[in-house]
């Protein structure tokens, strides 16, 4: 009789960081063709996706293991209330210090990097630990 033990799995944060990055400073570039203003409301637009995404996942893939599942279920919940505070709290000080905002890039921006958090988390997919 053999048993068959399922491997404990990690979420390639760093890969999925660096591609939010990348496609970030694409889209910042496109937009920076039209006006510098635009350029830096884009990448304005997609920090605010960015930073509290990062938050998020650095505080829910802090612990692996069955042991530990009620911290990580207790920190997923008060990581993603965090998250929207900090979205809510961003986009609260773009739209009352930053004096000049070209809205139509930073929201696209924002709305991009949406997307494309969501894609990401079907596309990488969690791989096994060697």
């Amino acid at each position: 009789m053999t048993r068959y033990r399922k491997a404990i799995t990690y979420v390639p944060l760093a890969k999925w960081l660096t591609i939010e990055m990348a496609t970030l400073i694409i889209l910042s570039l496109l937009w920076l063709t039209e006006s510098r203003l635009a350029g830096y409301s884009a990448f304005i637009g997609g920090l605010i996706f960015v930073i509290p995404n990062a938050y998020f996942a650095h505080r829910t893939f802090r612990y692996q293991g069955a042991r530990q599942i009620h911290v990580a279920v207790g920190n997923m919940f008060r990581a993603e209330s965090i998250k929207l505070a900090l979205t809510a709290i961003f986009f609260a000080a773009v739209f009352t210090l930053m004096e000049p905002v070209h809205v139509p890039a930073l929201l696209f921006t924002f709305a991009v990097m949406v997307v494309l958090g969501t894609a990401l988390r079907w596309l990488i997919r969690p791989q096994p630990q060697r």
